[in-house]
């Protein structure tokens, strides 16, 4: 009975030093711009980093965590070229550098470490490329910017046809940015898509099926500001802007996607075109493009 009772204090004794051990970045997020160098680091907290193997993952929209680095210099494809890892001893660190970040290098970066130690695994396992479980610390969000330039508020308009609903925001910067549709009869939302336009501004889309697009509306927040689609809406219909008549626009084919007019007369639509839609966004070149191609994927 004692001897059981020393193994239970002992069982507990070492859940509390495994569970003393933690790995901490040491920035939560981190906004470089293309091409210049980035570092990451990874502090263990309760024990010596050098007792344990290493490894680094990147986590990017959809969750798909990929492998990028673990001591002795495996990587994962792709990542040898332009990422760098390391061990920095003295200061208890992992160090992760990419050499030359671009927008594909975005996402979340998380080291891990094997949950058995250098000797255990070398001991029961016999090499030390042996795939362990491995224990994650909290990630650090990296963000690649284009070249930094001043702070521009975006442009926002809504796009509704029968149950769908797209919420285009364009030429805005920096990156960081909020899009919320609100209505009170969502059906299903998706995360928004954000791509860099030639002249180094962001355009984004946020894609919703509701079961009344009337009540829907689309906000934005950016550079702790609110952008409402129906503030720039009203001003498209100001006097500045005369509505043109109908031989006007018998002989002038519309140059604009956001004319009221649109909405008004757009047939049915179905959730996938909106979904290709947000896909021309992302490899269309200029902004022009873009929203010449979700005039005609909305009101053919």
């Amino acid at each position: 009975m004692l001897r059981i009772s020393s193994l239970i204090h002992l069982s507990l004794f070492w859940a509390g030093v495994m569970s003393a051990i933690e790995l901490v970045p040491e920035h939560q997020t981190v906004i470089v711009s293309v091409g210049d160098p980035a570092t990451l680091r990874c502090s263990m907290k309760g024990e010596a980093i050098s007792n344990y193997y290493i490894n680094w993952y990147r986590k990017t929209q959809g969750n798909t965590m990929t492998f990028i680095y673990r001591e002795k210099g495996i990587y994962g494809p792709g990542f040898k070229d332009n990422f760098q890892g390391d061990m920095d001893t003295e200061e208890n660190q992992a160090v992760l550098k990419i050499l030359a970040p671009s927008e594909r290098d975005e996402g979340s970066y998380y080291c891990a470490r094997d949950r058995n130690t250098r000797t255990e695994i070398k001991a029961h396992l016999g090499n030390t490329k042996s795939t362990d479980k491995l224990i994650f610390g909290k990630g650090t969000g990296v963000t690649v910017e284009p070249e930094r330039q001043p702070h521009t508020n975006p442009s926002v308009f809504v796009m509704k046809n029968g149950t769908n609903v797209a919420c285009l925001v364009k030429d805005f910067y920096p990156k960081d940015i909020r899009i919320n549709l609100e209505s009170s009869k969502k059906i299903t939302e998706f995360d928004p898509a954000i791509v860099v336009s030639p002249s180094g501004k962001y355009n984004a889309i946020k894609l919703g099926q509701y079961g009344d697009s009337n009540s829907v509306t689309c906000s934005v927040q950016h550079n702790k500001e609110l952008v409402y689609s129906t503030d720039f809406e009203v001003k498209t219909n100001s006097t500045d802007h005369p509505k043109p008549t109908e031989t006007e626009n018998t002989k002038q084919p519309s140059k604009s996607c956001h004319e009221p007019k649109a909405i008004v007369h757009a047939e049915k639509v179905n959730m996938m075109s909106l979904t290709v839609l947000g896909l021309r966004m992302l490899f269309a070149k200029s902004v022009a493009i873009n929203f010449l191609l979700t005039a005609k994927l909305l009101f053919l």
